[in-house]
């Protein structure tokens, strides 16, 4: 592979060889005319915001419960984030309040497919036409869903999706951007790869004397290669994960205290970089989740708590961080900043749903390599702990008293770490496959 990528090292501006075919293979995933490679999906967000006019004085709506590249890159367009709840089922962008959002500065939506799980992305874009603005996908996480039998990616103007570390399709550091429209696609060639505009792959006629922004966003050879591979086993690779994924939901059928997160109707998952489960603490004794996480994972079960619905050790929401609020990111430079008359920003009183996830979603793995017996053992030993915690709460709750290191449910809590901690006692058997 590396002897292969050595002899296409010329291609890194001109975009063909080993790059093209990844293109090309990526496209018909998707369903697209376009794709365009970058070297990660910040990129290719940044280039799709650039693509559609986001600029000073503009707003781009995204859920409240993301992942912060997804709103970051609005930033740097010199565009405002605006905030919207989410679905208390799926987690997803709220349809009703986004639209409820639109305003005349309004200019593109952004829907993010969480966890693999599509958003319905027939009424995003019922919305998106009658109010006239653009609609972007953040398939990071959802490579190969599907959305009524059509790939997620193709369904708003343009589809952008991380190819970094763990995702199902992985080139280490990379992403890529797909689109039907070729002048969109002419417009993100502008923002990051001036050398393909030079060789004639653009679809307009640009001067290429005059137009280069210079910031290079074209991925590494050796990223695109390890990328292609892993393309090759995404079709595997999902049907494992959605195999384990309803094995878990079956043997979590009926547990109050966790549940698994609603897929969409009509959605099909893909990717799937985590399983996410939603802990109801008032079913499970009141314990806090990090007593529970603690619990679960004595039994061997490589649990973890969800790191985007708090993030830092001061437990903020995404809308509440700093670089959304209250930073002078004009210090930075460049068009970073807020226009002068870009009006209120959005509070947490405004996203009661995102505001009520802290402390209530948990992660397991997405279980691609180990045996249906050691997901129904996972199961077991979430149901296990959570009547066990029941228990123990009902008893504390009789004497009056409060179980030593069990907390408070709703006491702000840091990110646990991922994974059985060393030394643990291991009780539940993996037979990986």
């Amino acid at each position: 592979m590396l002897a292969h990528a050595r002899r296409d090292v010329s291609t890194l501006a001109k975009g063909d060889g080993p790059i093209a075919l990844f293109e090309k293979r990526f496209a018909t995933l998707c369903g697209t005319a376009h794709a365009l490679a970058m070297n990660s999906g910040t990129a290719a967000l940044h280039s799709a915001y650039f693509a559609v006019g986001v600029k000073p004085g503009t707003e781009v709506i995204v859920p409240g419960y993301t992942f912060f590249a997804t709103a970051a890159p609005i930033l740097q367009c010199g565009g405002r984030p605006v905030f919207c709840d989410v679905d208390a089922r799926t987690l997803l962008a709220d349809p009703s309040d986004v639209e409820r959002r639109i305003t005349p500065r309004t200019r593109a939506i952004c829907v993010v497919h969480l966890w693999g799980n599509p958003a319905p992305m027939d009424r995003f874009v019922d919305i998106a036409r009658r109010h006239g603005v653009a609609l972007i996908e953040d398939c990071s996480h959802a490579h190969g869903a599907r959305y009524r039998d059509r790939p997620v990616g193709s369904w708003g103007d343009i589809g952008c999706f991380s190819l970094q570390g763990p995702k199902a399709v992985s080139g280490g550091e990379a992403g890529i951007a797909v689109t039907n429209d070729p002048v969109l696609f002419d417009h993100m060639l502008v923002l990051g790869h001036y050398g393909r505009l030079k060789s004639g792959q653009a679809r307009n006629t640009f001067d290429t004397d005059y137009i280069s922004l210079g910031v290079k966003y074209r991925p590494h050879l050796y990223a695109i290669q390890l990328a292609l591979g892993s393309l090759s086993r995404l079709e595997e690779l999902n049907r494992r994960r959605q195999r384990n994924y309803d094995v878990l939901c079956a043997g979590l059928a009926g547990c109050l205290a966790v549940e698994p997160i609603k897929t969409t109707v009509g959605g099909l998952r893909g990717g799937f970089l985590e399983f996410i489960l939603r802990y109801v603490p008032e079913h499970a004794g009141g314990w806090k989740r990090s007593a529970f996480v603690q619990a679960v994972r004595a039994e061997g079960v490589p649990i973890g708590e969800e790191r985007y619905a708090r993030i830092g050790d001061r437990g903020r929401m995404l809308h509440e961080t700093p670089i959304f609020t209250t930073l002078d990111v004009t210090r930075l430079g460049g068009p970073l900043g807020r226009s002068e008359d870009e009006g209120e920003r959005p509070t947490g009183h405004d996203l009661p749903v995102v505001r009520g996830l802290g402390g209530r979603l948990v992660t397991l793995p997405p279980f691609t390599r180990v045996s249906e017996q050691f997901v129904r053992e996972c199961a077991q030993a979430l149901r296990k702990v959570a009547e066990c915690a029941a228990t123990m709460g009902e008893q504390s709750g009789r004497h009056g008293t409060r179980l030593k290191g069990a907390g408070i449910a709703g006491e702000d809590e840091t990110n646990g770490e991922f994974g059985v901690r060393s030394g643990e006692r291991a009780r539940v058997s993996a037979r990986v496959v």
